[in-house]
């Protein structure tokens, strides 16, 4: 009998400061609150945008958004 190996990717949103360049096959390092993160390797790149990074790793799908945007948006509504 053969088992079924298949498993969900879990998604991760969150912001920073993500440094460039973002290549297949390596980790992307993001600045967090004054910390540096890494991922881990990266399976393919999604997307790459003006406000966001989304890319597959081995078991995640993340999105990396610019530090602020929110909390830009929120200031200027008030």
């Amino acid at each position: 009998m053969m088992k079924n190996n298949l498993q969900a990717k879990r998604i991760v949103i969150t912001a920073g400061d993500v440094q460039l360049p973002i290549k297949v096959g390596e980790e992307v390092c993001y600045r967090y609150d004054g910390h540096l993160m890494w991922t881990d390797r990266v399976h393919r790149i999604l997307e790459v945008a003006a406000d966001y990074v989304r890319i597959e790793t081995t078991s995640y799908y993340y999105t990396i958004e610019r530090n602020g945007r929110e909390c830009g948006q929120l200031k200027g509504a008030a």
